[in-house]
């Protein structure tokens, strides 16, 4: 409530004092400056110093903040209090969003989840409203955000608990979150853009035309209940129809209600431009959900919230961007050129939803999420029922011991966990993987420490910190290859050990399946290539979409296991169930997508060209109808090897001899007509 009476009084405050358009634009769009850098240090701050202390800090200085705007009216002290704002904001929702989560499970999160949204557009929309209770210009209603946002701590203040302990998220590299979602990145990005210019600006518009208190305040309330209401009839449809024509309909009634609305604002149709302006920010609300389904309907569930991260980040750029460009549209072009603004953003983002429906397949129905309504705060996603549960879902008596001695004494933490650990034996797994997800830093030191004190338990123990802090299983597999080796064991024993630490790290960190395979695969004696084959297998039915990397990774370190690791892949390849998915994944491909063999085999080609044939021969054989794809793929790599790696797998399968040749010709062909065109 403080926050959304504090959106609406400010644009007001600073027209009437006579502020340009473009400063009250900066200043509107520091806020999300703000909210950037909370989204990220937000975490380390929690776990620095705790949920209940930092949400306290965050809450008070949120308060102060709110006092001092009505005693400076300069806009370089505004612009700093916006950011100061943003990042108590931001630190404040990631808080609370953190606190539901742990509280929650995997049975309820969905009902919290809907209550938080629903709770968070009320309290905004009820502080909207409070902007009819004075003047803008009076310091009353500062003092009434302060004082709401004050009231904010005594909840937290007044509980019993002591709050949950903050783990660390995966993060994924913006590259690789725009390779697997183009139109998720740009749609939360223009999301941004739009409903950070249009919330934030619609305040100075409704002064600059001649709206009295109670109408802005009417006007900006109806926007909050649209934006909440108006996703669940569009969600339902995307999870209908293909979510992209959902949301170019969705852009093309935003922009008709942008166009509608300043018509009717002209005319004093307060009834009418109140129903466009319900219509346009519930649209806009949309885009940003359907965006984040679009990019999570093309991932993992163990992926999302890796991935949110970065989202929450885009869309914070744009908002940082959209309040201040739509000003400046406004001061060239008058008020109403903010709905030009936004009818520009949406035809923008509209043109390159249909770019991308040219270039991509639909998700099949059956392997879409379902849509879910949310907003853009930092953790929403730890929330979100279609993400992997994060929490700790069971903890022991002697886990939350530890972790209570260790909060007290964190240099001490080791050594604690050791203690209670031999005080509680049957426990041990337990306390390594709680401490593991609240100490993620430290999972690897954690993981190695108990295990030297506990050996009898020094596999489970292992285990259980890679599956709560899986970036740090590569170290504990290294540890415990070496562990293998000091006992001494004859070579069948010491690769039988390998295989099964290989299945047991992998059930717990799928995500690191490239580098446990790899590390473990060099271990593996010369003489037992069938070994690191087996490995190679246990990855790929772990992770299968990590398959061609992780068998290219271990031919690169075992090249004499190449034949073995390319049988094992075509085998994960041939065996894969749904088929469905696999004629998804070549769509999600360009057009010149060849195939997981032809893929492989290219990998191959490019790392290690020495094991080219030998890995090409054996895919082919498995699947002599991918030969062609295959020789394609090798002839777009290395052009020059090309002719020489087809003769010798002509050599040893003479029934697709012709078919290769004819590939190979035909790709090469295509390849100088190319070269050719670049030239002219």
């Amino acid at each position: 409530m403080g926050n959304g009476l504090l959106f609406i009084v400010l644009p007001m405050s600073m027209r009437i004092s006579g502020s340009e358009t473009d400063t009250i634009g900066m200043i509107m769009s520091l806020y999300f400056v703000g909210m950037l850098f909370g989204s990220m240090y937000g975490r380390y701050l929690i776990a620095r110093v705790g949920h209940i202390r930092i949400f306290a800090a965050c809450a008070a200085i949120a308060t102060v903040s709110a006092l001092l705007y009505s005693i400076w009216s300069s806009p370089i002290v505004w612009g700093a209090l916006r950011i100061i704002a943003g990042i108590c904001n931001a630190t404040l929702f990631m808080a609370m969003e953190t606190w539901l989560s742990d509280s929650s499970n995997s049975d309820n999160r969905g009902t919290v989840f809907g209550a938080y949204q629903f709770a968070t557009y009320f309290g905004l929309t009820i502080g909207q409203m409070m902007l009819a209770l004075a003047a803008p210009q009076d310091n009353i209603l500062f003092i009434y955000a302060a004082g709401l946002l004050c009231m904010a701590m005594l909840p937290v203040l007044l509980s019993k608990s002591g709050g949950p302990r903050i783990g660390e998220t995966q993060s994924m590299k913006l590259s690789a979150l725009i390779k697997i979602s183009p139109l998720g990145v740009v749609g939360v990005f223009m999301s941004g853009i739009t409903l950070g210019a249009f919330y934030n600006m619609s305040t100075v518009y409704g002064s600059d035309m001649g709206m009295s208190n109670g109408e802005i305040a009417t006007f900006m309330s109806a926007t909050m209940v649209g934006g909440f209401l108006l996703q669940f009839p569009v969600g339902k449809l995307s999870d209908i129809f293909d979510r992209r024509t959902i949301l170019v309909l969705t852009l093309i009634t935003a922009s008709f209600s942008a166009i509608i609305l300043p018509f009717m604002a002209e005319q004093k149709a307060m009834m009418m431009t109140i129903g466009a302006a319900v219509i346009l920010s519930g649209t806009l609300a949309c885009v940003y959900p359907i965006a984040l389904a679009d990019a999570y309907d093309r991932m993992q569930p163990h992926e999302m919230v890796a991935a949110s991260g970065k989202l929450i980040l885009a869309y914070s750029a744009g908002g940082a961007l959209g309040p201040y460009t739509a000003s400046l549209a406004m001061k060239a072009l008058g008020s109403d050129a903010l709905f030009g603004y936004l009818v520009v953003a949406n035809l923008t983002l509209m043109g390159f939803v249909l770019y991308r429906m040219a270039m991509r397949a639909p998700v099949p129905e059956t392997l879409q999420e379902s849509f879910v309504l949310q907003g853009p705060t930092p953790l929403a996603t730890d929330l979100d029922p279609r993400t992997e549960f994060q929490g700790m879902e069971e903890t022991s008596v002697a886990a939350d011991t530890a972790m209570s001695l260790a909060e007290e004494s964190p240099d001490d933490l080791l050594d604690i966990l050791v203690n209670v650990a031999e005080h509680h034996p049957d426990d041990v797994a337990n306390i390594a993987a709680t401490a593991a997800f609240y100490y993620p830093e430290q999972a690897a030191q954690i993981g190695l420490y108990l295990s030297r004190a506990l050996p009898d338990a020094q596999m489970d123990i292992l285990c259980q910190v890679a599956g709560s802090a899986p970036e740090a299983s590569s170290r504990l597999v290294e540890f415990m290859c070496a562990e293998i080796h000091n006992q001494s064991l004859n070579p069948l024993l010491t690769s039988k050990a390998l295989v099964q630490l290989t299945r047991q790290m992998l059930e717990q960190a799928p995500l690191q399946a490239t580098a446990i395979a790899t590390i473990v695969s060099q271990e593996v004696p010369e003489s037992m290539p069938e070994m690191v084959a087996e490995i190679a297998l246990i990855a790929a039915e772990a992770a299968p979409e990590q398959r061609i990397e992780v068998a290219t990774s271990i031919i690169q370190e075992v090249p004499e296991a190449s034949v073995e690791v390319a049988a094992s892949v075509a085998e994960s390849i041939a065996a894969s169930p749904d088929e469905e998915l696999h004629t998804f994944l070549a769509a999600e491909e360009d057009e010149n997508y060849l195939g997981e063999a032809a893929e492989f085999a290219a990998a191959v080609a490019q790392e290690t060209p020495e094991q080219a044939v030998d890995v090409a021969t054996v895919l082919v054989e498995a699947e002599p109808e991918d030969a062609g794809n295959v020789v394609e793929a090798l002839a777009q790599v290395d052009p020059e090897h090309v002719e020489e790696w087809v003769e010798e797998m002509a050599e040893a399968m003479p029934e697709v001899a012709e078919e290769m040749s004819e590939a190979m010709t035909t790709s090469l062909e295509a390849s100088d007509e190319e070269a050719e065109q670049q030239k002219t």
